[in-house]
């Protein structure tokens, strides 16, 4: 069960912006309204389900149908290339390549989404707009993680920097998670380019390189899962910059399963 201690991170943290120049301050902490379903034991299900609801997503959603289709011509290239795992299909490697093509604000939408319509099955399906993206990069993040991750070690080690927003715990030890898709990078120097307002250093077991289909494969591009659970085991202050260490617990929380064949969400208070 996460710890009462945790505190919520407010997903909507602009509106602490009292002027323009300003960077705002967001606690971390269990993103309890963030849509977190893993779609365990209902993956054969969805995959049947999911290329019609992708066919209606994208008839009402411009963006998600122009991303799709230039991500399909962009894999059709590649994917000679690759060795991927058993399972592993097309749709899965579009939907990584649609994320991390942040040329477009897709992804933003998309992590906008998964942060605020968790708050109940109905919230979902009524206002989540992208369930099949969301399923096929659930599902490649999945089926490309390797099952040996965090049983000998720590984890992989990878950093994130944010420009816009100032991430803070509430004190050492907070049980937390990152309650959206998390891009991160194997290289120090490559995430501190993307903004010092915030520089995370994490230990992940549950995050996946996609360096192979990502668009910009130079960013070496590890992606982390919303419902990845972290311990907070360092913050400190370097002028204006948040400098925050956190380290994977090796296990996940989700409080939606199956939610769009009609699976219920579990009480908050239960991990």
């Amino acid at each position: 069960m996460l710890p009462a201690l945790m505190i919520t991170l407010s997903c909507l943290g602009f509106s602490s912006l009292t002027q323009a120049h300003l960077v705002p301050t967001v606690p971390l902490g269990p993103a309890p309204d963030a849509f977190d379903d893993a779609y365990l034991d209902c993956v054969e299900e969805m995959e049947e389900e999911v290329p019609h609801l992708l066919q209606e997503e994208m008839a009402q959603h411009s963006l998600l149908r122009e991303s799709w289709g230039a991500a399909t011509a962009a894999w059709e290239s590649r994917r000679r290339e690759l060795t991927l795992p058993l399972g592993f299909r097309t749709q899965h490697a579009v939907a990584v390549m649609v994320y991390t093509n942040s040329s477009n604000p897709l992804y933003r939408e998309l992590n906008s989404a998964v942060r605020t319509t968790g708050s109940s099955r109905e919230d979902y399906m009524e206002h989540f707009p992208f369930k099949a993206l969301h399923f096929y990069l659930m599902r490649a993040l999945q089926l490309l993680r390797a099952p040996e991750s965090c049983q000998e070690g720590p984890g992989q080690e990878v950093f994130r920097g944010v420009s816009s927003l100032r991430f803070q715990p509430k004190q050492l030890g907070d049980v937390i998670r990152l309650g959206q898709f998390t891009s991160t990078s194997e290289e120090k120097g490559v995430a501190q380019g993307f903004g010092n307002s915030t520089f995370f250093t994490m230990n992940t077991c549950f995050g996946v390189p996609i360096q192979a289909l990502s668009v910009f494969p130079e960013e070496r591009e590890v992606l982390l899962p919303p419902h990845e659970v972290f311990l907070v085991s360092d913050f400190s202050q370097d002028g204006t910059r948040n400098l925050v260490t956190i380290r994977s617990l090796n296990r996940t929380c989700s409080h939606f399963n199956c939610a769009y064949l009609g699976g219920e969400s579990r009480d908050r208070g239960r991990s």
